[in-house]
């Protein structure tokens, strides 16, 4: 994934969009699937959670965005 891409009129340009939506749509399908298992393997989960997170923060630093705070 691209750290920093150019982007076109202040959002991701597609080819960046794709993959990035792709890994985060397997993940919280995969999460999903985790969650509604009956004996959870939260290891597991918790990893998942952090690879979301890192996805945002990095979609969020491709907007420009720093940290939780939009004003920023």
């Amino acid at each position: 994934m691209t750290s920093d891409p150019a982007t076109v009129n202040g959002y991701l340009p597609e080819p960046f969009l794709q993959p990035v939506t792709a890994d985060y749509e397997r993940l919280r399908d995969e999460l999903e699937r985790l969650m509604a298992e009956p004996v959870k393997d939260f290891p597991r989960i918790d990893q998942l959670v952090d690879d979301l997170e890192l996805l945002q923060l990095a979609i969020k630093e491709a907007h420009g965005v720093k940290g939780n705070n939009p004003n920023e």
